[in-house]
């Protein structure tokens, strides 16, 4: 059942009063939310729903072994175990396919396909965080229960974002984590629901109509016949795949978001302006934040981060964004988009070595600096939307103009010119949006049915046919 559904949506409306008949018992709420959750895997399959309730066992039991151990060398074993645990067991599942033909060879043709739990990436990385904070004794510890609900709730459980039981530093600062949360014992509250109802509205139109829009229109005919389209219009598809991943996945983080406040809990944010990054790190501190801060703390810095040297710091980059690249599948593209990533992190670094960190100071060197990085991303999403070499060779042809050359497409420069003026205003486009929460906050609460209800009629007209999937969940 897929959280763009309309069956998900009766199921969240008939749960949301039935959780808030409970909200004097923040204890009674989190049972409620812990079922809720377990119902949505069972919709999946109920192997999915067992294999995360196996998990969050065997990684609560190693973090009461971590915390009641008194020698460090034990809790040092405990932590190692958990570790390998969790990657194994996110190795096995998400990397079957890639192991197959080994296991075939071993076992005979009849391999069975297994089914991978939905969300292991996301709870695999909640889990090493968890048990990592445990271990350097911080005041994240969960009963059962809580630790389960951390693993499998709904809002986050499909494509995250990636929660923590502590919290989190990122660009926009502090962000509460999930442990004093979920064990509050004072009654919750909606947060900001008239700012929870219009992300909820935003993520819909970001998701539904504009990237439903760009697959629909631009991307999909281009890089399904990339060589029947000429370069222009190839590169309108480029761009346009960029701004629909944005679209889809940020749409999506806005629905949980909201949801999520509807619920009383705050998420972290995911997304911050990324196609007006000045470089690639800008661009990692602003895009799938709590993916990039995670290798952050939890690969980049154990590697050494920036204290050993402006050499090792470049090793310790591109191991990081190497494994970046693994996480988001087993193919080759995902490794070659990684490595993409890490020779433009120290393409960055190494010129702000010679040139200093400030070396496009006037507006035209920063807008400059968003062209270029903005066209590296986009050009490097290519080896996601492709599924071997030889598309995207092709892809590539059709850039450079090897393509249909029968006429200019005029529509693919319309498309390329409002994609800029997009990014220039976004900002703007933010500041509205804010203006308009802090508009319905003021009107009356039965009003807000009435403005909901006109933006869903205008969607639903406005929209692709269909329930797109998310894709995201892919990677």
């Amino acid at each position: 059942m897929p959280l763009l559904s309309i069956e998900f949506a009766l199921c969240f409306l008939i749960f949301l009063p039935i959780y808030w008949s409970l909200h004097r018992s923040p204890r009674w709420q989190n049972r409620a939310l812990l079922a809720a959750s377990l119902l949505y895997l069972c919709t999946v399959h109920w192997a999915v729903a067992l294999a995360v309730v196996w998990f969050a066992l065997a990684i609560w039991q190693i973090a009461f072994k971590i915390q009641s151990s008194e020698h460090a060398k034990s809790r040092k074993m405990w932590l190692s175990g958990g570790i390998v645990l969790a990657l194994a067991n996110l190795g096995l599942f998400k990397y079957f396919d890639f192991f197959r033909p080994a296991f075939q060879a071993a076992f005979g043709d009849n391999v069975a396909d297994w089914v991978m739990p939905l969300g292991i990436s996301y709870y695999t990385f909640q889990a090493i965080a968890y048990l990592l904070a445990i271990y350097r004794r911080e005041n994240v510890g969960m009963i059962r229960g809580d630790l389960l609900l951390h693993f499998s709730f709904f809002p986050t459980i499909t494509s995250g974002p990636i929660i923590r039981a502590g919290s989190l530093k990122s660009i926009y600062g502090t962000q509460m984590g999930f442990t004093e949360q979920v064990q509050t014992t004072q009654p919750r509250q909606m947060v900001r629901p008239a700012l929870a109802l219009a992300l909820i509205a935003l993520g819909l139109a970001k998701k539904w109509w504009l990237s439903g829009m760009l697959a629909e229109n631009w991307v999909n005919p281009v890089f399904e016949n990339p060589l029947q389209y000429d370069a222009l219009s190839a590169w309108a598809a480029v761009l346009g795949y960029t701004f629909q991943l944005f679209l889809d996945f940020s749409g999506y983080t806005d629905l949980v978001l909201g949801m999520a406040m509807l619920l009383g809990f705050r998420l972290p944010e995911n997304f911050n302006m990324p196609l007006r990054a000045v470089n690639i790190r800008d661009f990692w501190e602003r895009w799938h934040i709590t993916l990039s801060t995670w290798i952050r703390d939890y690969i980049y810095i154990p590697l050494g981060g920036s204290r050993q040297g402006f050499v090792r710091t470049q090793v310790n980059v591109m191991l990081a964004m190497l494994l970046s690249g693994i996480w988001h599948g087993y193919g080759w593209n995902f490794l070659l988009w990684g490595a993409l990533h890490g020779v433009a992190f120290v393409v960055v670094n190494s010129c702000e070595r010679t040139l200093g960190k400030h070396y496009f100071q006037n507006r035209f060197g920063t807008w400059a600096a968003v062209g270029l990085t903005f066209l590296f991303v986009s050009v490097s999403f290519i080896i996601f939307r492709t599924h071997n070499l030889g598309e995207t060779g092709q892809m590539f042809t059709a850039l450079l103009g090897g393509g249909q050359q029968a006429h200019m497409a005029w529509s693919a420069l319309g498309m390329i010119a409002l994609m800029v003026a997009v990014v220039a205003a976004y900002p703007k486009m933010n500041a509205l949006f804010q203006a308009a929460v802090l508009r319905l906050e003021r009107l009356p609460y039965w009003t807000w049915s009435f403005i909901l209800a006109a933006i869903m009629m205008i969607l639903m007209a406005v929209a692709p046919s269909g329930i797109p999937g998310f894709i995201y969940a892919n990677f």
